[in-house]
């Protein structure tokens, strides 16, 4: 799946006796979440609105677990206008490029570990989380012709879920914004650009090279200030 935002403003137009297609329907949501997209984009903005605070994993023995940082549930909106909504805590090994896309269904995100997976190139590294939409819950497609051969499946819904992942440097969609701009008399502010990718930052992290979890700054992080 592509996290590009595609946007569209015309939507299907019903009418009596109409062969509605899976096309037509899809283009009914399409309209709608693109809509929606920017509404949270020009109105609203986007970043952490609240929660999804980054903490070390604790073992059993009070000890800390060593590469893994755990995300507590949030609500985070991206750069893109996608709704990001964290259910439940969510755990991140640093030592992979990217977590798993869904919340996990253990009370403990954090029981498994990776033994074989190859230490991290530096020291410091951001904690980053994207939308991601997937495919779920196949079902049989009934038999068309003959009926000769298996029925093949194709899956039934889009899931909203999300990646966690790590990377080396700050995103681009992080650098500082230039000020406010000066307008004359009349004028209107510009509209925001897109942003160039879709991460949103919820921590900066360091370890050492046994993987012990050192400072966790929260100062790159986008924060979401809703007005009203």
């Amino acid at each position: 799946m592509t996290t590009e935002m595609n946007t569209t403003s015309e939507r299907p137009r019903y009418f009596p006796r109409q062969v509605i297609t899976a096309d037509d329907l899809t283009a009914d949501q399409d309209y709608f979440r693109d809509k929606l997209r920017r509404h949270n984009r020009m109105l609203h903005g986007w970043g952490i609105r609240c929660g999804a605070l980054a903490e070390a994993v604790k073992n059993s023995d009070g000890s800390f677990k060593p590469w893994f940082v755990k995300i507590n549930p949030g609500y985070i909106i991206g750069p893109y206008g996608d709704e990001i909504n964290l259910e439940k805590a969510v755990c991140c090994d640093l030592r992979i490029k990217c977590s798993a896309h869904v919340v996990p269904d253990t009370p403990d995100p954090c029981t498994d570990s990776v033994t074989q997976a190859p230490p991290p190139a530096g020291d410091k590294f951001y904690v980053v989380i994207q939308y991601w939409q997937e495919e779920a819950r196949p079902v049989r497609l009934k038999a068309s012709g003959c009926g000769c051969g298996e029925n093949p499946c194709e899956n039934s819904r889009y899931r909203d879920a999300y990646r966690v992942c790590v990377l080396d440097t700050l995103p681009a969609s992080h650098t500082p914004a230039p000020g406010p701009p000066v307008l004359g008399p009349g004028e209107a502010p510009p509209c925001p650009p897109m942003p160039p990718d879709s991460w949103v930052v919820l921590a900066r992290v360091t370890v050492d090279k046994a993987g012990a979890v050192g400072d966790i700054k929260f100062d790159d992080r986008r924060i979401l200030v809703v007005h009203g």
